[in-house]
């Protein structure tokens, strides 16, 4: 499941351990809730139980793309040179929890990723986040991205953000790209659909190394002074 991590399964009272070690033992009750959802969707859905994968940081990956379901916990911190793609399949409810910080490229979380990193995220790129509707979500301490792009069923709950944020009204965060712009003086013909932008085609676009923006457009957006709630555990 993760070839290129030296995972060992273990049992749920070990992460618990984790957690209280990382002084989240609060956090633990939505670990437990999601995994028992996982476990019910797996035996509904007549797939592999998935079972808790656990590796000791610091951890160094060139990507990292696991196929759902997938339960997968770092103790420590987890460096990836290029993208982190937690895409699951319908209702694959998958768990990705870091004690520690998460640094990589690109970040999408997607379907049914459940997802919680204690310190922060830092992207050199965009971080994205789809289809929360099937229980995709991402809580951190501290996201940190040059974009941050949500569609309307999927948020973030973040103490501190820094990105330039394109979400919908409601989930308490910045938005610097509002209905009142117009998406083809931000982005690239290429990440549009018809008059407005395509989180799917922004994703390409940043994981193949290409700009999706138009030169200076992101730069005026971040300039905007926006106001946001200040949030963290998961609700």
């Amino acid at each position: 499941m993760f070839p290129d991590l030296a995972t060992r399964v273990v049992p749920l009272d070990e992460i618990k351990a984790r957690f209280e070690a990382a002084n989240e033992a609060e956090t633990f009750g939505w670990f437990v809730e999601n995994f028992g959802h996982s476990r019910e969707r797996a035996g509904q859905h007549d797939k592999p139980v998935p079972e808790i994968h656990l590796v000791t940081g610091p951890v160094r990956l060139e990507k990292l793309v696991p196929k759902s379901p997938w339960i997968l916990v770092v103790d420590g911190d987890l460096e990836v040179a290029g993208d982190i793609d937690l895409s699951t399949s319908p209702y694959d409810i998958s768990l990705f929890v870091v004690f520690g910080e998460v640094r990589a490229r690109n970040l999408r979380f997607s379907g049914s990723a459940c997802c919680y990193v204690t310190k922060s995220v830092e992207l050199t790129g965009g971080c994205f986040g789809d289809h929360g509707d099937e229980s995709a979500e991402l809580h951190t301490a501290r996201l940190k991205a040059r974009v941050l792009m949500l569609d309307g069923n999927t948020g973030v709950n973040a103490t501190e953000l820094d990105a330039v944020v394109f979400a919908s009204e409601g989930w308490g965060l910045p938005l610097h790209f509002t209905s009142k712009d117009v998406a083809s003086e931000v982005f690239v013909p290429e990440a549009l659909k018809g008059d407005s932008f395509h989180e799917g085609s922004v994703w390409k676009l940043m994981v193949s190394g290409k700009d999706p923006f138009l030169p200076g457009a992101l730069g005026k957006l971040r300039a905007r002074h926006v106001e946001a709630e200040d949030r963290l555990k998961p609700l």
